[in-house]
């Protein structure tokens, strides 16, 4: 084996060679190879949602993308997500998502916020939201092996790596300007976004300030 990788030294050659020669990979020995080999997969968690990220990475685990899929048998690949400390939330889930569990001892009840899980380890948010949508058996940990997570895009696995994903969907926007001031002479050169209402400001004057006569 390559690397600690699934492919042996004979397969790797073969298929190097096939795409040398501009030979796509659809004979019936790469089909059954890559069938029956578990292939590592590169996904970039910048940016994306936790929970689509969750649901692509669960598919890959438990084999859903093979023909040889059974709920029996592992049959999954290799998940390396990076930069899963620029992962996101939709709404105010960082704050109101709260994860809970018990020590086991008399009043060991804890909760920790979204926000705090991700601080302390920008690691486990990722983990928890795969281990979640994974079947509740005992292959629910064999399959969280072939996940690894990384905070950064620093990976030792760069050798297996057999193809990079992307996560269906558009990566999280920049928070909106809730304020945008526009200075114009009439209603008809201000710019009203789609589903928004011009608001008129009005300004209180107090004895200290008083307002200005522009006839004077």
């Amino acid at each position: 084996l390559i690397d600690g990788g699934d492919f042996s030294l004979k397969q790797k050659r073969l298929i190097e060679k096939e795409k040398k020669k501009g030979i796509r990979m659809t004979s019936k020995f790469t089909n059954a190879f890559l069938t029956h080999t578990k292939r590592w997969y590169l996904i970039d968690g910048g940016g994306q949602r936790v929970g689509r990220l969750a649901t692509v990475v669960a598919n890959i685990l438990q084999g859903k993308n093979k023909p040889t899929f059974h709920r029996s048998v592992q049959s999954g690949d290799h998940v390396v997500i990076v930069n899963s400390k620029d992962v996101t939330f939709s709404g105010n889930k960082w704050e109101d998502k709260k994860y809970t569990w018990h020590t086991g001892w008399p009043g060991g009840f804890r909760q920790k916020s979204a926000e705090d899980m991700h601080a302390k380890d920008p690691t486990d948010v990722v983990r928890r939201a795969v281990s979640g949508m994974l079947p509740k058996n005992t292959l629910r940990k064999r399959m969280l092996r072939n996940l690894h997570i990384f905070e950064d895009e620093t990976h030792p696995y760069e050798r297996n790596i057999y193809k990079t994903l992307t996560v269906p969907g558009e990566v999280a926007p920049a928070p909106p300007k809730m304020y945008v001031i526009q200075e114009a002479t009439s209603e008809d050169d201000i710019s009203i976004p789609k589903g928004h209402k011009l608001v008129e400001e009005t300004v209180l004057f107090n004895s200290d300030n008083p307002p200005k006569d522009d006839k004077k």
